[in-house]
C-alpha cells in the first residue's frame, strides 16, 4: 500500500505530525520534578547571593570571603570538630571575645590588646608582637598565606576562577586554628 493513499490512519498521523512541528507548540506532559526542583533551588540561590552582596550586615565576613556563598565553605566547616568550627566562625565573622568586640557589648572598658594596640582578628593573626613566636611557627606552615587574613581563614577576595585548591586551604585553616588555640585569645565567653 503506498504511503499516503487516503488511508485515514496515515492522514491523521500526517496531520498530527504537522501540528506538532508548529512553532510554540507545547506537549501535554508535566515537567520533570527534578527539573522543577533544580529551577527552584537555582532561583533561591540567586536571590540569596543577591541579598548577601547588597547587605550591609556581615561586612567582616564579606571581606574575608568574597566568594560566599560556596559549597567549599560548607565542606570546610563539615570537616572540623564542633569546637574548631566554633573557633573558625569566631575568626571569620569577627563575633568573638577579643577586646574590640567585647567592648562593643559592654564586657570590657577598652578595646586594647595586651600590647596596647586595638585587639582585632587582624591584629591577633598578623601583628601582635606578643604572638611573634607563635606566628613564626604559623608562617612555616602556611607561607605566603600569612600576608592576608582572607587567605588564612579559607576565603578569597581575588575572585578566583575555577575550583579552589581545597587541600592547601584546608591545611592553612587547620594551621590558623592551631595558632588561635595556642594564642588563648579566643574564648567561648567574656572573661
Amino acid at each position: 500500500m503506498p504511503g499516503h493513499c487516503e488511508n485515514p490512519g496515515n492522514d491523521a498521523a500526517d496531520r498530527l505530525a504537522k501540528e506538532a512541528a508548529q512553532p510554540g507548540k507545547t506537549h501535554p506532559f508535566q515537567p520533570l520534578l527534578t527539573r522543577e526542583n533544580a529551577y527552584i533551588r537555582a532561583n533561591i540561590q540567586a536571590q540569596w547571593v543577591s541579598e548577601w552582596k547588597s547587605s550591609q550586615k556581615g561586612t567582616h565576613l564579606q571581606q574575608i570571603d568574597n566568594n560566599l556563598p560556596s559549597r567549599y565553605t560548607r565542606g570546610m566547616y563539615g570537616n572540623l570538630s564542633r569546637n574548631r568550627a566554633y573557633l573558625l566562625t569566631q575568626l571569620r565573622t569577627g563575633h568573638n571575645w577579643l577586646a574590640s568586640y567585647a567592648k562593643r557589648f559592654g564586657f570590657r572598658d577598652d578595646n586594647l590588646c595586651e600590647c596596647g594596640a586595638q585587639e582585632t582578628v587582624r591584629h591577633v593573626l598578623l601583628n601582635c608582637p606578643n604572638l611573634q613566636e607563635l606566628r613564626g611557627e604559623l608562617r612555616t606552615k602556611v607561607g605566603d598565606a600569612l600576608n592576608r587574613v582572607s587567605s588564612l581563614l579559607g576565603g578569597s577576595n581575588e575572585g578566583e576562577k575555577g575550583k579552589p585548591d581545597t587541600v592547601s586551604r584546608t591545611r592553612t585553616v587547620q594551621a590558623v586554628l592551631d595558632f588561635a588555640e595556642a594564642s588563648q585569645r579566643f574564648r567561648s565567653r567574656a572573661p
